[in-house]
């Protein structure tokens, strides 16, 4: 790759001191400890530190190029100065070009929405699995080439690790990736200069507020994927949430609208709706339903719990459309969807109590995997509900929570989820606040105690939602991250009372 390729995938302001354009370019980096020989580095304005401060280290460290925003006062003539309007939609641009636009050559359907988006991605990869294509997916759960699932920091990645994710897909034979595409990544331009061919928006609720500041600037930036659909690109929005026609608003996509009803209430179908779910029943072992198109229409049980999650099946399902897949082969590849680690996630004891590990991090999606859990649960079961909140995260949905838990469960224990650099009593006061009932409430900071404490609650009947923390395999205090996962303790504690039966 030539200087002058990079150089071409940007707009440039200003060019100061020495350009050769054939020089080879050997990497990319807004990191300036990485820099070495012939390296372009990327100047990118932080939120806790900007780029532009380091620009001296990376001249040190001998890179070829510098792109900034703004060239420094005093600069040697032999060193080049590529100023650009946006550093960091001129990284996703260069990132771009570098890794051969790779993007361009894979179907690539993006998932956005608060809640739901680790498990619609699954099971659009599952269908697309199903019908012989091999796929790509990257979320909060990692990215997956073929069979292997790899880790990643945060849910959409930077945009440099995201070519490169998808130049490896590429050669690894994918010709499609699916992956979900956060708020953050969206305001941030990571995923600028990558052709969607299908956006999929679950939902918009209450979270990140203490980045966005409010819901108006955080529906924004989820509209954002939208309106840069091509006119041959697809759009599927869950047409019952208020933000749906937000997001379209000034799309040129072709619109899909998806919903949910219940087939046994005498509800009036939206007539703008494309694909609908009609609800028979919702057990404790999956939703019975029926998913009809313009086309067709059958009665499928799927292993999925919950209306909420009918919604994401039935997106799965028009995406697939979007694809050009017919209904057999959509059903197909959702039937063999497994159950996404951490997503209303079943965990029996011998004796057949159950607890459920959920994501469920935000005020809807706790309420939403509550009342499923009242909906499928024996008449005369508890609901156990054990939760807390991350730390130097939206403080505003904290007491929302506590209200939520308080108003939907029978038990209630708060308890830390990651504290981060937060003091974690001071957490469960903000989520406390929001909670007035005295009996059956427990308070126990260390997340461990906590579970054993709700196990030790748990009878026949029951149901104990231990959510928050999901697949994640960690809990991170005070800056450091330790070994934690709700489901080995859950699984734990129901051996030891194995022998106490």
């Amino acid at each position: 790759m030539r200087l002058k390729d990079l150089i071409n995938s940007i707009e440039l302001v200003e060019i100061a001191g020495e350009l050769h354009e054939d020089t080879p370019v050997g990497s990319i980096c807004f990191d300036s400890r990485k820099v070495g020989p012939n390296a372009v580095f990327v100047a990118i304005r932080g939120f806790n530190t900007d780029g532009h401060q380091y620009i001296n280290q990376a001249v040190e460290a001998d890179a070829m190029a510098i792109v900034c925003e703004e060239i420094p006062k005093s600069w040697s003539s032999h060193q080049l100065f590529l100023k650009v309007w946006d550093s960091r939609e001129a990284l996703a641009k260069i990132a771009k070009r570098f890794y051969e636009n790779a993007s361009d050559e894979l179907k690539v359907i993006g998932v956005t929405g608060t809640n739901g988006k680790t498990t619609t991605t699954g099971m659009i990869k599952c269908i697309l699995d199903a019908n012989e294509i091999k796929t790509g997916l990257i979320g909060t759960t990692g990215y997956i080439i073929g069979n292997q699932l790899y880790e990643l920091d945060r849910t959409t990645p930077d945009a440099l690790e995201l070519h490169q994710l998808f130049h490896k897909m590429l050669e690894a034979g994918c010709r499609a990736v699916v992956m979900e595409v956060s708020s953050h990544a969206l305001a941030l331009k990571r995923t600028a200069g990558i052709r969607f061919d299908i956006a999929v928006f679950t939902n918009l609720t209450h979270d990140h507020l203490d980045f966005h500041g409010s819901m108006t600037a955080y529906a924004d930036a989820k509209k954002l994927l939208f309106d840069n659909l091509s006119e041959s690109a697809f759009a599927v929005i869950n047409a019952d949430d208020d933000y749906a026609e937000k997001m379209v608003k000034d799309c040129k996509a072709n619109i899909v609208r998806c919903g949910v009803i219940n087939a046994r209430e005498k509800e009036l179908e939206n007539p703008i709706i494309d694909v609908m779910a009609k609800v028979f029943s919702y057990t404790i072992n999956g939703t019975s339903a029926i998913i009809a198109d313009d086309k067709n229409s059958m009665m499928h049980q799927f292993r999925t719990l919950g209306k909420f999650n009918m919604y994401n099946t039935v997106e799965a399902y028009a995406a697939g459309l979007a694809f050009g897949f017919d209904r057999i082969h959509i059903i197909r590849g959702l039937m063999k969807c497994p159950p996404v680690r951490g997503r209303m996630q079943q965990v029996w004891s011998k004796d057949h109590r159950c607890a459920i590990v959920d994501y469920s991090h935000t005020p809807d999606a706790l309420e939403n995997a509550l009342q499923t859990i009242c909906l499928v649960k024996p008449e005369n079961g508890r609901i156990i509900t054990l939760f807390g909140c991350g730390g130097d995260r939206d403080k505003e949905k904290r007491p929302l929570m506590g209200k939520i838990a308080e108003d939907n469960s029978d038990i209630i224990i708060i308890t830390s989820d990651n504290p981060r650099s937060e003091d974690p009593e001071k957490i469960l006061d903000d989520i406390q606040a929001g909670i007035h009932k005295q009996n059956n409430f427990y308070r126990i900071v260390d997340r461990e105690t906590a579970i054993r404490k709700a196990i030790t609650l748990l009878t026949r009947g029951d149901v104990a939602l231990i959510a928050g923390k999901g697949h994640e395999t960690y809990q991170e205090i005070a800056g450091k991250k330790f070994h934690f996962d709700d489901k080995e303790i859950i699984e734990s504690v129901f051996r030891e009372q194995e022998g106490l039966i």
